[in-house]
């Protein structure tokens, strides 16, 4: 009795290291980071914790952007809107009507999904007549941000936006605020990690590969999109929110066309079909503007270009997003994973040895 207990019990953690290593390895990582980031942060002249906590907060949108794009394959242009839904909405009534941020953050996320909800019939659309559709919400929304004045504050924004806090529990220092984040981002994260492996997930996925085959096959399609699409505008509004009240000022600028274009980049650099692709797309994107920034203080003279890097920054991730498609079409996770396979497979060869146990690709893109 006591051996098939035993046995059960081995069994269920094997079951749950094979579905969840990835939370699982870094789960830890997250939360030890603090401890090291800060001193080496200090001798390397990089905010590490303040990085990790805007990678956390774009890994919000960049996830539900993954669903959408990469599962889905309804391509957007324009989930910078969504963020700034949320975030205005939250910075509006805890500045002027005193609502307590949770609250702000909850509604933030609901009208973002009721957009996403009111959107949804453009996604009969198509290719990069979606493509435009999106990116037209994005103008949209951003010139109404500027524009409203009397609401939004227009160019000037929103200060004094108060920060974080649970039912009464403020949550003000940068350690407090960067656990926040990352226990909301691996909750997020496991939550979509579980829908794209549910029959909903394979309902999406199969819409994606042929939507008349899903349709023979019994998927509501029109359906499932605009779910999909209200997920991933809630995500965005959520993120959003969380991020008006971190920074505590926000302005129009910030949910520009180029976030849009930005988030898009985290998707497809990070790896579309890839749940852990988010995280890694938005480190590359949130890294390396301030790994440039910190060049001239850890070589002394650069090139005046170097310096002046902000104006080129557009150009710079327009570049890295062409590559990646050219050489990484699968992004940094899945390639990463599969020549990692190719070597491991070819070690074993030259070595005589079994080969070992090919890894489904769907594992692979989930983090398995």
């Amino acid at each position: 009795m006591v051996k098939r207990g035993f046995l059960a019990t081995r069994g269920i953690a094997r079951r749950v290291w094979r579905n969840y290593k990835a939370f699982l390895l870094f789960s830890p990582f997250v939360l030890l980071l603090p401890l090291w980031a800060e001193p080496l942060g200090r001798s390397i002249s990089l905010n590490i914790v303040y990085l990790m906590r805007m990678v956390g907060i774009f890994t919000l949108t960049a996830v539900g952007l993954n669903l959408l794009m990469g599962y889905a394959g309804q391509a957007s242009l324009g989930h910078g809107a969504f963020m700034g839904i949320g975030a205005y909405v939250s910075a509006i009534l805890s500045t002027r009507w005193g609502w307590p941020a949770w609250a702000g953050i909850l509604l933030g996320t609901l009208l973002a999904a009721f957009v996403g909800y009111l959107l949804a019939p453009i996604l009969r659309l198509r290719g990069h007549y979606l493509a435009m559709a999106t990116l037209g919400v994005g103008i949209a929304a951003f010139i109404f941000f500027r524009e409203m004045t009397g609401l939004t504050g227009g160019n000037v924004g929103i200060r004094e936006i108060p920060k974080l806090n649970l039912f009464g529990l403020e949550i003000s220092s940068k350690k407090a605020e960067f656990y926040f984040v990352w226990l909301l981002v691996i909750l997020v994260l496991l939550l979509c990690q579980n829908l794209v492996r549910s029959r909903v997930g394979r309902a999406i996925r199969a819409f994606h590969q042929s939507e008349v085959a899903a349709r023979i096959m019994g998927v509501d399609v029109a359906s499932y999109k605009m779910k999909v699409f209200m997920l991933s505008a809630a995500l965005g509004g959520l993120a959003g929110g969380i991020y008006s009240h971190l920074q505590g000022y926000i302005n129009p600028s910030q949910f520009s066309v180029m976030l849009s274009i930005q988030l898009v980049v985290m998707v497809v650099v990070g790896g579309m079909e890839s749940i852990w692709g988010s995280v890694a797309g938005a480190s590359l994107v949130v890294f390396l503007p301030s790994l440039v920034e910190a060049l001239p203080k850890w070589m002394g003279n650069v090139p005046a270009w170097v310096r002046q890097y902000s104006n080129y920054e557009g150009l710079v991730f327009g570049a890295i997003l062409v590559l990646t498609m050219i050489f990484l079409p699968k992004g940094i996770t899945t390639s990463t994973v599969e020549f990692y396979r190719r070597k491991t497979r070819k070690a074993a060869e030259l070595m005589g040895e079994e080969e070992p146990v090919s890894i489904p690709e769907e594992e692979v893109r989930n983090g398995k």
